[in-house]
């Protein structure tokens, strides 16, 4: 596929323009500094910011057929970014008709079918990282009410460290405390990127 990655330099972006490169994929990297890019010299890069609609828009309009969101800021502070570049990237991507989205979403926007797991999103409401469930949350629903053919990774903390390469899926978040590798993130998005047994699905992901 075509794939244009973006958050292309952070920690899960990086090993997803590495793997999509393994894996075949003409890859392009969205960045704002060209400088922080160390990937494949066969990606092309594109410097750009989704603050700015008309450079992604370009970017999608140069050539590329799916979308790798791996964008993210602090899950600490209060931020509405991942809601509003969102609704920057699905207008773009509607205007340059590429339907094929994937990106990492968080676990608060799973089914829980268990009293634990309702508890647990219960009290991580009332956590300091209430403000990243909340942006996660309200972006979901504009993925999910999109025409797009979506998938989305549920991830829980996503902590430093080298990929596992071993992680659960699960369609269901059973409640406790878990977290995840960015290696092992970028390596279930780009795993998904051609299959269509994914489509609007969010399956979480995280390590045993």
């Amino acid at each position: 596929m075509r794939v244009l990655v973006l958050g292309a330099t952070g920690r899960v972006g990086s090993e997803a323009v590495r793997l999509a490169c393994s894996a075949g994929h003409e890859v392009t990297a969205f960045v704002r500094d060209p400088t922080k890019f160390s990937g494949d010299a066969g990606v092309r890069v594109v410097v750009g910011d989704i603050a700015h609609p008309e450079s992604l828009a370009a970017a999608l309009q140069a050539g590329c057929d799916s979308v790798l969101n791996a964008v993210g800021v602090d899950p600490l502070k209060p931020s509405t970014f991942v809601t509003d570049s969102t609704r920057e990237i699905l207008a773009a991507m509607e205007l340059a008709k590429v339907t094929r989205y994937v990106a990492v979403s968080g676990t608060a926007n799973m089914p829980e079918k268990t009293a634990f797991g309702s508890f647990t999103a219960f009290a991580l409401g009332l956590t300091p990282v209430r403000h990243a469930m909340r942006d996660h949350r309200a972006a979901f629903e504009i993925v999910r009410n999109s025409k797009l053919d979506w998938s989305l990774a549920g991830c829980p903390w996503i902590k430093d460290g080298a990929a596992t390469g071993a992680y659960v899926e699960s369609a269901i978040f059973p409640g406790g405390f878990k977290s995840i590798q960015p290696g092992d993130v970028a390596h279930f998005l780009t795993k998904i990127l051609a299959r269509s047994d994914y489509s609007k699905k969010i399956i979480g992901i995280w390590n045993a």
